[in-house]
């Protein structure tokens, strides 16, 4: 779908550190949450990508802006913090649902909150997660791939696999009654899919079955972040989705060496909805 042809955005309203690169915005509906941006001269497309476990949201933001500068491209990096409810929490958004907290709905109300602030023309984004990050928005597009115009998954822990015979996280046999909606599979089947993961990313993450976060299955996509992003890959192979793996040499847990193979999967994804 051809992006219509660019927003101008105005400085007219409001202060300066809402523009260009700035600083982080408290959520409207929610001032728990909030998100920082690169808001470019002329917007012609959304991006969203979502940090890991450190919360490291502004690293993303800078990390991707010369690619956002290149293609007028409003880049969105959310914030959602550790330890709220439960003090210790590092992992909330990961799963989409914590306590009575759906981050899918509360990454959908930031971005109708910034498309009205800064009007911007796309009702489809790019989306994109390393780490925690990747977990969240592999979870995001089972639920709402019909908003998604690309998805890149770097490097995960944690993945749920469109497994009927297991309940969430580890399968999806209970997600409808938890989310309200079903799993998208037709979305899925039509998004360009990115699945990325260092060469060396091989430290084993195995749950332990006394883990808060343990559930039945949830080792079954392999003991480490390559192996589990593998098993997804042949999932989605299987499923018919249009999907990539691409393995960086020499490359452990960490995502500077993901950076330009991220990059060029996005340009590439778009280039091609601009050809359709």
């Amino acid at each position: 779908m051809r992006p219509s042809g660019g927003t101008k955005r105005s400085r007219d309203k409001g202060s300066p550190f809402l523009y260009g690169r700035t600083s982080f915005i408290a959520y409207g509906a929610d001032p728990r949450f909030s998100y920082c941006l690169y808001v470019p001269d002329e917007i012609r497309r959304l991006c969203v990508y979502v940090h890991g476990t450190y919360r490291d949201a502004a690293f993303y933001r800078d990390q991707l802006m010369d690619f956002a500068v290149r293609n007028q491209v409003l880049l969105v990096c959310p914030m959602f913090p550790a330890g709220l409810i439960e003090p210790g929490d590092v992992d909330n958004y990961k799963l989409l649902r914590f306590h009575e907290i759906r981050y899918d709905q509360i990454m959908l109300g930031m971005l109708d909150e910034i498309r009205q602030r800064y009007a911007v023309p796309c009702e489809r984004f790019m989306l994109g997660g390393f780490s925690g990050g990747a977990q969240f928005a592999h979870r995001f597009a089972y639920f709402h791939g019909g908003r998604l115009s690309a998805l890149s998954l770097a490097a995960p822990g944690r993945v749920t696999l469109l497994d009927e015979s297991l309940d969430w996280w580890s399968g999806v046999r209970d997600a409808e009654r938890l989310f309200g909606r079903a799993i998208d599979i037709a979305a899925l089947r039509a998004l360009p899919i990115q699945l990325l993961v260092g060469e060396n990313d091989d430290d084993d993450i195995t749950v332990a079955d006394d883990d808060p976060g343990w559930t039945p299955g949830a080792n079954l996509a392999g003991a480490t972040r390559r192996e589990r992003l593998e098993s997804l890959f042949r999932q989605y192979q299987r499923l018919g989705c249009d999907a990539t793996l691409e393995i960086v040499d020499g490359c452990g847990h960490e995502w500077p060496p993901l950076r330009e193979a991220t990059i060029r999967f996005f340009e590439v994804s778009f280039t091609c909805a601009d050809e359709d």
